[in-house]
């Protein structure tokens, strides 16, 4: 029986990810198309930009005390991301990307060094 949970559990974060993954999209896209959609406003966006930072800290915590190497890789990875996907943004504005830039390589080195078990 918990094998089934288990199933439907990963189904389900699957289904997660994939409407995630639109929301990106429509945000990319369209933005006040996603602030609509998922009722955010622009002006509350720093409040919410705290709960996103908190959360990523949680993970990172997370895994920092439970995963495995290539765990860790995976969220560093992920945080990479999502630092170079900021640095994007604002060179496309035409300011400053280096905070982002920094942000990107350090997760960029965590993750190298986790997936690699620090060996060369």
């Amino acid at each position: 029986m918990f094998l089934m949970l288990d199933a439907i559990a990963h189904y389900l974060a699957l289904g997660i990810a994939v409407f995630l993954l639109v929301l990106g999209i429509v945000f990319v896209m369209a933005p006040e198309k996603g602030l609509a959609i998922t009722r955010h406003r622009a002006e509350n966006l720093p409040t919410i930009m705290a709960g996103r930072y908190f959360f990523m800290a949680l993970i990172a915590l997370g895994v920092a005390f439970r995963g495995t190497g290539p765990e860790v890789a995976f969220v560093a990875a992920g945080l990479a991301g999502v630092a170079l996907f900021d640095a994007l943004t604002y060179y496309r504005a035409g300011t400053s990307i280096l905070p982002h830039i920094g942000a990107g390589l350090g997760a960029l080195i965590v993750m190298f060094v986790a997936y690699t078990g620090g060996e060369l």
